[in-house]
């Protein structure tokens, strides 16, 4: 790629906490290492050195901003999925859902960009609260008029847990699985906030959905 007269002076790409390659951990911060393994991982963390390099090259203002578990209008992937569990009455938290997992509203996310292209740097972005599973979960049946979720017991979860490692990753829930699910994931966005000011809305506070 050229730089001309007429090329970008900034660039922000939006990266994922994924390249950490961690399932469990306290206030992981952006000094940690890169151990990511899996390919989606593997991606984020080579698209990341392709495009520092190419704007250290080119003299432009490179912004990296790693996001955890994104909240918003008909979120994907995990948060999704527990949405549409509640809704059906098919969701149970695990050994009382006290696992902890960073998260950030999509809206923050947008409204901080242009700010944080101002001044360069690698930031993770959370909520700055961590809800855990119990919370979100009470949070979001709130919303629905749902009753709350009940609990599982993690011993029973444990065993079933061992059948499906005879499945693989194809088992609905094996040991992988459980142990992401039952552990505290959480991430430490103190830099963006001293920098740039990130001010973000807590997950509890700001994300709303809709029964449709």
């Amino acid at each position: 790629m050229f730089k001309t007269k007429c090329g970008p002076s900034k660039f922000v790409f939006i990266s994922s906490v994924s390249v950490y390659g961690l399932v469990s951990g306290y206030n992981i911060d952006e000094s940690s290492e890169l151990l990511a393994k899996d390919p989606y991982g593997l991606s984020k963390i080579e698209a990341e050195k392709i495009i520092l390099d190419w704007c250290n090259n080119n003299n432009v203002i490179c912004t990296i901003l790693r996001l955890p578990l994104i909240a918003g209008i008909e979120p994907p992937g995990n948060l999704g999925s527990m949405i549409n569990s509640i809704k059906k009455g098919f969701y149970f938290n695990i050994e009382n859902g006290k696992s902890k997992k960073s998260m950030v509203l999509a809206n923050d996310v947008a409204k901080y960009i242009l700010i944080a292209a101002e001044v360069g740097g690698v930031y993770n972005l959370t909520d700055g609260h961590h809800p855990s599973f119990y919370e979100l979960s009470n949070y979001i049946s709130k919303q629905l008029k749902k009753k709350p979720p009940k609990n599982l017991n993690y011993l029973v979860i444990k065993v079933i847990a061992l059948i499906g490692d005879l499945f693989g990753s194809n088992a609905l829930i094996n040991s992988i699985k459980l142990r992401k699910i039952t552990s505290n994931l959480t991430f430490d966005d103190t830099k963006a906030r001293e920098i740039f000011l990130w001010n973000p809305t807590p997950i509890l506070k700001g994300f709303k959905i809709s029964d449709n």
